[in-house]
């Protein structure tokens, strides 16, 4: 037996409707529903957004393996779907039928988004346009000029180590600015997240001194991917990533206005697809590409975090996995793809009950009973 994860952490990223810690059955109809159908109706409830969709969906059949059961694990009634990969094949898949929930559903992935802005990042730096991580932001985008972010380094912007004004600290500007850069409330029709970063007033303390989780660190790494490419990085991620590793061949991720990814969340897939995402890193790392050794830098460079026992690398959490650093995409509620390389094993698991997360997989050794029986 070994230990999948040796500590018990929650990790909460916010909504754009209502930064609040919704409980599941909000969370279920905001966060989830929504999306099903939101590059269709181009609504966001009552709002109008902005959605690039790419692909066309194709449906394939379950894989119909239970060679573990897990059942007993995973039935919780907010748990939309869990999988699980070892050695490159797909061991478990459960979804809730309840819910209307199969491998074809596309599913909100929360701020396991995250991990697809900083791929796209790493897909730029491999391809040389982007000469180094330690370079400004400023120098691959004219929109940040008039922001702080002009002179920070895209590292630290990853690492969410950029010493910009902590927005989560001020409920009421963290609102503003959510809502301004997706087009939310009174800025309806208006998402501009040029504009919402234009609101930060400065640094409070020095670039690459202290890690604060925020939205606005990787939408300014969006608006650089958007300037210096003249594409969204919702694009890059697509032609570069996803359509190497997709089954069912279609995604779509929120945008403002002018077209810019809004990267802090918002990316929208299959459960599979969002299981091989995972295993798409996990082969990267393993077979030591160049976007492999961005991710494997990502965890070696990871900062401290105030959750003990956890870093943050570039737009991924770090878990120490039976002593090994682990790359770890996380997403408010229960939402997580663990990659872990020294086993070759890939857990992912949708859930709405941010409880479910902490309470059940990480508070009560569910990680460990989970690695022991596909070890």
């Amino acid at each position: 037996m070994y230990k999948f994860l040796t500590s018990a952490v929650i990790i909460i990223s916010y909504s754009f409707v209502s930064l609040a810690d919704h409980g599941p059955k909000k969370m279920w109809k905001r966060q989830i529903v929504p999306y099903f159908d939101v590059h269709e109706t181009k609504m966001m409830g009552q709002f109008k957004i902005n959605v690039h969709a790419y692909g066309k969906k194709k449906n394939v059949d379950a894989a119909n393996v239970k060679k573990e059961n897990f059942d007993n694990i995973f039935k919780d009634k907010f748990n939309l779907a869990a999988l699980i990969r070892k050695n490159n094949e797909l061991v478990y898949e459960r979804y809730n039928k309840k819910r209307k929930i199969d491998n074809n559903t596309i599913l909100h992935g929360m701020s396991m988004s995250k991990t697809a802005l900083s791929t796209a990042i790493g897909i730029l730096l491999c391809d040389g346009k982007i000469t180094s991580l330690n370079d400004e932001l400023g120098k691959y985008s004219s929109s940040l000029a008039k922001t702080p972010y002009a002179k920070i380094s895209i590292k630290n912007t990853l690492q969410m180590n950029s010493g910009v004004e902590p927005v989560q600290s001020d409920y009421k500007f963290r609102r503003k600015l959510n809502q301004m850069a997706m087009g939310m409330r009174k800025y309806e029709g208006k998402a501009d997240m040029v504009k919402a970063l234009s609101i930060l007033k400065g640094n409070d303390r020095e670039q690459g001194s202290k890690h604060f989780y925020n939205s606005s660190d990787p939408f300014a790494l969006s608006i650089m991917i958007s300037d210096l490419t003249n594409k969204p990085a919702s694009e890059i991620f697509y032609e570069n990533a996803f359509k190497k590793f997709s089954t069912n061949n279609f995604m779509h991720w929120v945008s403002d206005k002018k077209g810019i990814t809004v990267s802090q969340a918002r990316l929208t897939m299959t459960a599979v697809d969002w299981s091989n995402f995972g295993q798409f890193i996990h082969d990267e790392m393993i077979n030591d590409t160049c976007l492999g050794k961005f991710y494997k830098e990502g965890i070696t460079n990871a900062v401290e975090t105030k959750r003990e026992g956890v870093k943050y690398g570039y737009q991924f959490w770090v878990y120490n996995v039976n002593g090994v650093p682990t790359l770890t995409m996380t997403g408010h509620g229960g939402f997580f793809n663990v990659i872990n390389t020294s086993k070759n094993t890939i857990l992912t698991v949708l859930s709405v009950d941010s409880k479910y997360n902490y309470g059940n997989l990480f508070g009560k050794g569910t990680i460990s009973k989970i690695a022991s029986g596909i070890n």
